[in-house]
């Protein structure tokens, strides 16, 4: 029992290293790093045009949260998805991957997951209280799937948003 709860710790841990390592690249090539904190935020937002800018505003105004829910796939990124109200949704991947999350006020789950190993689904909830002490932090990972779900405060939101859309991808 002891080796198994070993060889899953060090499984997510390998998750964990591989995704910071693929985020990372991903950042040096966009030129700043993904979750970005308030400071940083604020820091930044005065580079941005002002279309970019207006953008966010408006999204953010459409969908007001305390905390978002981002979505990575190998394909792309999600929207930050505001985490308001209990509901829960199916990733389907081309491969075939499905995997299902569980939001709710201020926090996320993965409810279920069609991989072989099941760690995203052992990882638990992720919530603005629990975040910064959860051995993957503010993320769940499903290496088999390539998807990875990460909480952010509302000021991550918008510092990612201003990425995403000064680098024109659609949010």
């Amino acid at each position: 029992m002891k080796r198994k709860r070993d060889l899953i710790l060090l499984a997510v841990l390998l998750a964990a290293a591989l995704l910071l390592v693929f985020l990372g690249s991903r950042a040096r090539r966009a030129g700043t790093m993904p979750a970005e904190t308030e400071a940083l935020a604020e820091s930044t937002a005065g580079g941005y045009s002002d279309f970019v800018r207006e953008s966010v505003r408006a999204y953010l105004e459409e969908y007001p949260a305390e905390s978002y829910l981002l979505v990575t796939t190998e394909s792309g990124v999600y929207s930050p998805i505001p985490l308001t109200n209990d509901n829960a949704f199916r990733i389907t991947q081309p491969d075939g991957g499905e995997n299902v999350i569980h939001i709710g006020h201020n926090c996320f789950y993965m409810e279920s997951s069609n991989c072989d190993n099941q760690n995203c689904v052992e990882q638990g909830e992720v919530t603005l209280e629990n975040r910064e002490t959860r051995l993957l932090f503010n993320m769940v990972i499903c290496l088999p799937h390539g998807l990875s779900l990460e909480l952010l405060t509302a000021a991550e939101a918008e510092a990612r948003l201003l990425e995403m859309y000064a680098e024109g991808e659609t949010p």
